[in-house]
């Protein structure tokens, strides 16, 4: 009996050691190859044979992970979209006054921990070949927008300077990521003052003004209400 099971176990473990060689890596570890080899070496690089390469295991393996070529592509983007985007959104609405708001977006930026600019910068060259991915960029870009736009509302802005300083914010990083600007963190941070209040128009508080929300009774003209109107498309 002893005999028996010792080889139970043997043929069990031979059979476990095959399945993990046919599956391969994770789907995790996939999206790792894959997501390094976009901001690497482009689109057109993240080919299942390169990736499988590149992780040191077979074809076949890819398979137990994914349907189609077109499947990884599409966890690509939507890895993205959790990785790239959700921070930018959590930081924008995040808790704190204005101000605060707005810093803790300016750290995501210059830390560059939670938030890969190269990672948008390859997402954004891919979706030049891609519609189907230009057009999810498109509305990830109007989400950060949108929230930018809330922001200033929240500082007290009206709609017209709110929406104008929410895209001078966005378009001036994009703009910074796109001409590839090379600076050391020690000078980005130096100038971070400078730019924040250039871009938002803060001077020692939003707007001058109390932190405290507005009532009725005491919104100033221009101001939004405390229920935060709904911003037309940008």
């Amino acid at each position: 009996m002893a005999n028996l099971s010792r080889e139970a176990a043997r043929v069990g473990a031979l059979k476990n050691k095959r399945e993990t060689n046919e599956r391969g890596i994770s789907t995790e570890d996939w999206l790792d190859v894959a997501r390094e080899t976009l901001i690497q070496e482009g689109i057109g690089a993240v080919k299942i044979d390169r990736l499988a390469k590149k992780a040191g295991v077979t074809r076949g393996g890819f398979y137990y992970r994914f349907k189609s070529h077109k499947a990884l592509l599409e966890a690509l983007l939507d890895d993205w979209r959790a990785t790239n985007n959700r921070p930018m959104l959590d930081a924008i609405n995040g808790p704190g006054t204005p101000s605060e708001r707005y810093w803790a977006l300016v750290k995501l930026w210059i830390e560059e921990r939670d938030y890969r600019p190269d990672y948008d910068t390859a997402v954004r060259a891919w979706a030049r070949e891609a519609p189907k991915v230009a057009a999810v960029v498109h509305q990830v870009d109007d989400e950060r927008i949108e929230a930018l736009h809330g922001l200033f509302l929240d500082a007290g802005y009206d709609e017209l300077e709110a929406t104008t300083r929410a895209r001078v914010s966005y378009f001036h990083q994009v703009g910074y990521y796109a001409m590839g600007v090379k600076e050391s963190a020690k000078s980005r941070k130096a100038l971070t003052e400078t730019y924040y209040r250039v871009l938002t128009g803060f001077r020692g508080g939003e707007l001058g003004r109390s932190e405290r929300a507005p009532d009725a009774a005491k919104v100033k003209p221009g101001a939004p209400s405390p229920q935060r109107r709904k911003s037309r498309p940008l």
